[in-house]
């Protein structure tokens, strides 16, 4: 393919990265290889490369039953540096991000998933149970945990937007500190 044919459905694969299509961010594979051809991964190599120079990111966001499927992953662009507090605040209280985080490292320590009813006893040591049943809705409804037969998951948005091993090892060092 020519250099500047590439250059096109890059930028091609970048406007539609930004176009929210569903209540999903991000396009899955099939998607891309619809509207920029059989060499849409390529394309995606170029818009990877644009999108760092502006301080952003394709994510790829693996398809649970397909991992290695690049045609059933979620692409989706995103910053690069984490966002602040001040960014998070605007949609995630401060209750809502430390039981987040309570969640992630419960979810870690098990192995990728947690019990729900583990979930609601540790949380609802520290907030009224109506609260806790609040912030897991709102958890699932953005996209960072999600719950199947009362088992709680990571969901597609903690798996893009949060580093597990930086987190885990924050964790280890805070613990240490103490």
């Amino acid at each position: 393919m020519a250099e500047e044919e590439l250059q096109k459905k890059a930028i091609k694969a970048l406007r539609l990265l930004l176009i929210e299509t569903s209540s999903l961010p991000g396009l899955k594979g099939w998607e891309l290889k619809k509207h920029l051809g059989k060499d849409y991964l390529e394309a995606i190599k170029v818009a990877s490369l644009e999108a760092d120079r502006l301080g952003m990111k394709i994510a790829i966001i693996p398809d649970d039953e397909a991992p290695k499927d690049f045609e059933k992953a979620r692409f989706v662009l995103m910053t690069k540096e984490p966002l602040s507090e001040a960014d998070y605040s605007r949609w995630l209280r401060i209750e809502e991000i430390a039981s987040l985080a309570m969640i992630l490292v419960e979810i870690s320590l098990r192995g990728g998933s947690v019990p729900l009813e583990v979930v609601m006893r540790i949380l609802t040591e520290k907030l009224p149970r109506w609260r806790v049943n609040q912030i897991i809705a709102k958890l699932e409804r953005l996209g960072y945990i999600k719950e199947e037969n009362g088992i709680v998951f990571k969901d597609w948005r903690s798996k893009v937007e949060i580093d597990e091993t930086g987190f885990i090892k924050d964790i280890i060092l805070y613990r240490q500190d103490k």
